[in-house]
């Protein structure tokens, strides 16, 4: 916390709040009995004493905190106090001029750089550290400090990137959702552009690129993408203009409430007269759920986990982030990931329910539940139950013949036990198995009357598997098999 509150609060207001403490600690010293009848000295103290008791209360009672220093941010409040407690004591010493003088200079200048800080950066404030942080270099920066925030102007510096290098291949570095981003140029450009994942030592460091660094014109560069790097504005009607023109020329995968296209890696939405309910914050939520073919390709981490747990990977959050409203008309681009993609759920909700839904089965990545169907009947089941499950290589089939609505319905749980703990994602090594839970909509089919699902399983040494299906009266059926020699 003390290193947090150092690289992001201005040097001038801690040097005055480190005078206001020593002055108020030297105060208290002195005179102890002037704590019960000083009233400035007695607030002081209390300034002083409660950013110490609020840390030491996180620490005692092990609460949860974010990277960073945002869930403490109530430590602000005493700095500018203290600060201002400490300028005033500087300026009353009698017959000292010059720490006088220098503490009302110290002070303009802070009160100057906050706001040319704040004009410059605006509206992207994101990077928010100060002359403290570490920047020797860009690796530095992003493996020692919180990044999560630091990619919200990707719309805004792509085009820009591109425009410098009209023929080159552009390899970027994205941080967390600013891959999404690429929906922004026209296809021809976005086939320029690479994803690249790995970071490349003696890159260059385009953080201060809206001061007027040139994108470099020779050869293929990674180039890092933080929320201070705003250099040109998009023309956002325009672009969803071209976007919505291009889809309405061509037949859409779903016909719904929105028309669904796809294009490569990018899934476009279409209403045209649409309410202004859809793009508001407390309207109808949309939501979208990829199934991957094989969850173990799904990055970063925690996507893969999450995907694990559920069965699918969640892209509400995305989806709502690309919609825009032009002229009465809803218009939303996103970038579908790179992995295969066995199906795609998508729509939108309200309280009472679903609005709209579409199902988006692709023939290049869903499973062939038929054939998934005969091939596990031409075997012995690992585990006979309400289903009958079987294992074909890094993969369990389920069947269960004359399936009912029910138990189509129940969500199924499958708990896996590795033979080396270490080898869990590390949020579920304390439970000891994995959770990779699932439905049969997002993970098999129906084919007349019978349930099918199959479902990867993770890479590494199996000890023992647990499975079932459940409802909201509990568990429906459970199965419990070991998995041979840890394969």
């Amino acid at each position: 916390v003390p290193v947090w509150v150092g690289i992001t609060t201005p040097p001038a207001t801690l040097l005055l709040a480190l005078a206001g403490a020593l002055a108020l600690a030297w105060g208290g010293l002195r005179r102890p009995r002037d704590l019960l009848r000083n009233g400035p000295l007695r607030f002081g103290l209390l300034l002083a004493a409660l950013p110490i008791a609020t840390v030491a209360a996180v620490v005692v009672l092990e609460t949860n905190v974010h990277t960073g220093w945002r869930h403490l941010y109530f430590l602000h409040a005493p700095l500018p106090l203290l600060a201002a407690f400490g300028l005033h004591r500087v300026a009353s010493a009698p017959r000292v001029r010059w720490p006088r003088l220098g503490a009302y200079a110290l002070t303009g200048a802070a009160v100057a750089v906050t706001v040319v800080s704040m004009v410059r950066i605006h509206p992207h404030q994101g990077e928010y550290f100060t002359v403290l942080a570490d920047r020797a270099t860009p690796e530095r920066l992003v493996s020692r400090y919180e990044t999560d925030y630091w990619d919200q102007a990707p719309r805004a510096m792509l085009p820009d990137i591109v425009g410098e290098h009209p023929s080159e291949t552009i390899f970027l570095r994205f941080l967390r959702w600013g891959r999404e981003q690429l929906t922004i140029l026209p296809p021809d450009e976005r086939r320029r552009v690479i994803d690249t994942t790995e970071f490349v030592p003696g890159e260059r460091n385009f953080q201060e690129l809206r001061d007027g660094q040139p994108c470099p014109r020779e050869g293929g560069h990674v180039v890092r993408l933080y929320a201070n790097t705003l250099s040109c504005i998009v023309d956002t009607v325009a672009y969803f203009g071209d976007i919505r023109r291009a889809a309405l020329a061509a037949e859409p995968l779903v016909r719904s409430v929105y028309d669904i296209h796809r294009d490569g890696h990018v899934l476009t939405y279409v209403r045209d007269g649409c309410p202004r309910d859809d793009i508001e914050a407390d309207g109808p939520r949309f939501f979208l759920h990829l199934t991957p073919v094989d969850v173990n390709a799904v990055r970063p981490d925690w996507r893969r986990a999450d995907a694990r747990r559920y069965g699918f990977d969640n892209r509400d959050q995305i989806l709502r982030a690309a919609l825009e409203r032009i002229d009465g008309n809803c218009v939303a681009a996103i970038l579908l990931p790179d992995y295969p993609i066995a199906a795609i759920r998508t729509g939108q909700l309200i309280d009472d329910g679903v609005l709209w839904q579409a199902v988006i089965a692709f023939a290049s990545g869903a499973p062939d539940y038929a054939a998934a169907r005969r091939e596990a009947l031409a075997k012995e089941p690992l585990a006979r139950s309400l289903f009958d499950i079987h294992r074909d290589g890094r993969a369990l089939t389920y069947l269960r013949d004359g399936c009912t609505e029910a138990e189509a319905t129940a969500r199924f749980f499958l708990h896996v036990v590795p033979v080396d703990e270490g080898d869990l994602p590390e949020h579920r090594r304390e439970h000891g198995f994995d959770n990779l839970d699932f439905t049969l909509e997002t993970r098999g089919a129906r084919l007349d009357g019978n349930c099918v699902a199959v479902v990867p399983l993770p890479d590494y040494p199996i000890a023992t598997i647990r499975t079932g299906q459940y409802d909201d009266t509990g568990a429906r059926w459970t199965a419990e098999f070991a998995i041979p020699d840890g394969e």
